[in-house]
């Protein structure tokens, strides 16, 4: 703890949005971080003047956490009393076991092999998946890293994993878990320690005993303390030769809040890269969604073909908009879907952005073209709050639509680290549920973009 809150002293003074002294007179000797838990960090308050400071200048300090802990936070003040009330002392205090059920996996039966639509973009995967079920003894590609966009297949390929062993090598203990149900187990089990018997060690125990290790979205696993947990289970998994298979939305160097040495341990197998759905294997994606529908609805090719091209960055989203022609036919019985009815029932989509033509440095250019600001402003230091404003657009944007690495959008304004535009990036996440004003700004860019 003692760590986090030196950097986020330093990152208060670096920014100067606290003047030093008032955070060496009455900050650093007058408050304590307790604890992070998830995204809250509980700060124990020593005084009236201290408190007063804290709570006026929040924002900064939740901000300060933010950038430091690689994600949104939130700061709760706690005096004497409340610290005492929720058991919030530097000292361990003993707690009440609590017995862990580590819950069967529940495994969506239409993810299976045999309806996985393959094509270039993800055959290295699934046969990849499909080699490691059959593997008896030693595995050969330990661990498995599938990584890339939402919504192009790779949580399937899990579920598919589990419900092959489930039916062809029911004896294979399977665990599959998104990553945030691990930090919640692991954190809960590290509360509930107590002197009458070890619950992590308990929870460590149990995870280490499965044969199959799936865990989704690992990209979640930011609780610093989990980590050291996982890291452990991990470790016990690989040496008794247990079959690990994970999930990201980035290559694990991309990964943010993530600990080096297991970052080290993921790329040690295979890394797998699943990327959109090229044109035909769209096609065959959506004549697979089509089966069992032929006799009460007819599409024709050219409006497949439309799906197909304007879909295509995400499965979820192309098999989203065939299943509203199907309903919308359903409800005004066409003879066949052709182009009119899809274009009408279609009109209100979102447009996909072809990637080839739009760059960093056009959003930049219609960023500073909007503030009426120069590129020196957006990869500058000033933090007036139209210039952050901009950064942060630039930041959303540079990654909503053209999915850059964090590195690379920091590289174009200012060569600014991967931590501080991860932050940059959720302040725009946030900032877009909260202020119309910020919200509005974005919908102007996107028209310089010529972005519907």
């Amino acid at each position: 703890m003692m760590v986090t809150w030196n950097k986020v002293i330093e990152v208060l003074k670096e920014h100067d949005v606290i003047e030093k002294e008032t955070l060496d007179s009455w900050i650093i000797p007058k408050t304590k971080l307790l604890m992070i838990d998830d995204d809250t960090a509980f700060l124990s308050v020593g005084n009236t003047i201290s408190k007063k400071i804290l709570e006026q200048s929040k924002k900064e300090f939740e901000a300060a956490f933010s950038e430091v802990c690689a994600k949104d936070m939130n700061v709760q003040l706690m005096d004497e009393a409340m610290v005492s009330k929720y058991n919030l002392s530097n000292t361990v205090q003993p707690r009440q076991t609590y017995d862990f059920e580590i819950k069967s996996a529940i495994f969506n039966d239409t993810y299976t092999f045999e309806n996985f639509v393959r094509g270039g973009s993800n055959e290295e995967a699934y046969s990849a998946c499909l080699q490691c079920c059959n593997e008896r003894g030693k595995h050969t590609l330990n661990p498995i890293m599938l990584y890339g966009n939402s919504g192009l297949g790779k949580t399937h390929l899990l579920h598919a994993i589990g419900n092959y062993l489930q039916l062809e090598r029911p004896e294979c203990k399977v665990y599959y878990q998104y990553s945030g149900g691990i930090v919640d187990l692991i954190l809960e089990a590290m509360r509930s320690n107590s002197v009458h018997g070890n619950n992590v060690d308990e929870v460590k125990r149990q995870l280490s005993k499965y044969d199959y290790f799936l865990i989704d979205d690992i990209q979640n696993l930011k609780q610093s303390s989990s980590q050291e947990v996982f890291f452990s289970i991990y470790n016990e998994l690989i040496i008794k030769n247990a079959q690990v298979i994970l999930t990201s939305d980035m290559h694990p160097d991309e990964l943010i809040g993530i600990q080096d040495r297991l970052i080290s341990r993921f790329k040690q197998g295979l890394t797998i890269n699943i990327s959109k759905p090229e044109f035909d294997t769209s096609r065959a994606i959506l004549r697979k969604k089509l089966e069992g529908h032929e006799e009460t609805c007819s599409i024709s090719d050219d409006v497949i073909d439309y799906l197909a091209r304007k879909f295509s960055d995400d499965v979820r989203n192309l098999e989203g908009s065939l299943n509203k022609l199907i309903f919308n036919a359903t409800l005004e019985n066409p003879d066949i879907i052709d182009m009119d009815f899809a274009q009408r029932i279609l009109m209100k989509e979102p447009v996909v952005i072809n990637q080839d033509e739009l760059t960093l440095k056009g959003i930049k250019k219609a960023v500073t073209n909007f503030y009426g600001l120069t590129y020196k402003d957006l990869e500058g230091k000033s933090r007036q709050k139209k210039i952050m404003n901009a950064r942060h657009i630039f930041v959303y944007l540079s990654r909503e639509y053209l999915h850059k690495p964090y590195v690379a959008i920091g590289q174009e304004i200012g060569n600014r680290d991967h931590t501080t535009i991860l932050s940059s990036y959720d302040r725009a996440i946030k900032l877009m549920n909260e202020d119309d004003a910020f919200k509005k700004a974005i919908e102007s860019v996107l028209k310089l973009l010529n972005i519907k």
